[in-house]
């Protein structure tokens, strides 16, 4: 894993707290891209090395930006300030790119190297937005730690989808969204693009997946849960859930 625009190291990083153009905001905006080919991977370190260009991606509103990556595929994980959409922030990276190489990586990105892609789960989520709008999600604490997970869905259109109704808006079941409190889980997501999903978890700094997880497997309806769940992912359905999702690095 690594996560840009304040520092290369373990850890969500964040360029600031505010745009110059609009007050401090408790929300941001969310865009997710993946590529599921190696060879087309692009790299952000560029980014990272300069602090003229990480100031003037704060004054343009981008917030944070991490990538994430198991075996041939990449995940980037773009926040930005509430007031922008997908096609404003393309054109804002457009136009500060064409005077600061270190954007380029991610202009491309932004310009369809990369699929931009859909969530299908939010934990307590009260709307539902494109991704070309951009997720509306709570700024996150500083005092907290992220878990970037991915497997892959049986090869099934209608398991497909069933897999996506039963994560929909409403249709979490409660036992299941206390028990995430209970262990220490602060929000959770899953994307979707093709037979592959996408799990991002914020938790309290401390959370191990090892020990904490085993309490989470014994807590009221969760075994039920994982049961159920299980016919849609391409594992071993004997298997725990931590050992179905794949931490990406």
């Amino acid at each position: 894993m690594k996560r840009y625009l304040i520092a290369l190291t373990v850890g969500l990083f964040s360029l600031g707290s505010c745009t110059k153009q609009e007050a401090c905001s408790d929300k941001m905006r969310r865009f997710v891209f993946v590529s599921t080919n190696s060879s087309k991977h692009i790299h952000l370190n560029d980014m990272s090395k300069d602090k003229r260009t990480l100031d003037l991606l704060l004054e343009n509103g981008l917030v944070n930006v991490g990538t994430y990556t198991k075996d041939t595929v990449n995940l980037v994980v773009l926040d930005t300030e509430p007031n922008l959409d997908f096609n404003k922030c393309k054109e804002v990276v457009n136009s500060l790119s064409d005077k600061t190489p270190e954007l380029r990586s991610l202009a491309r990105i932004l310009n369809g190297e990369y699929q931009l892609i859909d969530r299908i789960y939010k934990m307590e989520q009260n709307e539902i937005y494109l991704p070309s709008q951009g997720q509306l999600i709570s700024k996150p604490s500083r005092d907290y730690q992220r878990t970037v997970m991915t497997l892959e869905i049986n090869n099934d259109p209608d398991l497909l989808k069933e897999y996506a109704a039963v994560h929909a808006l409403g249709k979490a079941w409660p036992e299941i969204t206390e028990n995430m409190k209970t262990v220490g889980i602060k929000d959770m997501e899953i994307y979707m693009v093709g037979y592959r999903a996408f799990l991002l978890m914020d938790t309290k700094p401390d959370f191990d997946m090892k020990t904490d997880g085993e309490k989470w497997g014994k807590l009221p309806r969760e075994k039920e849960w994982q049961t159920y769940v299980a016919k849609f992912q391409k594992t071993d359905p004997e298997s725990k859930a931590v050992e179905r999702w794949k931490v990406m690095h």
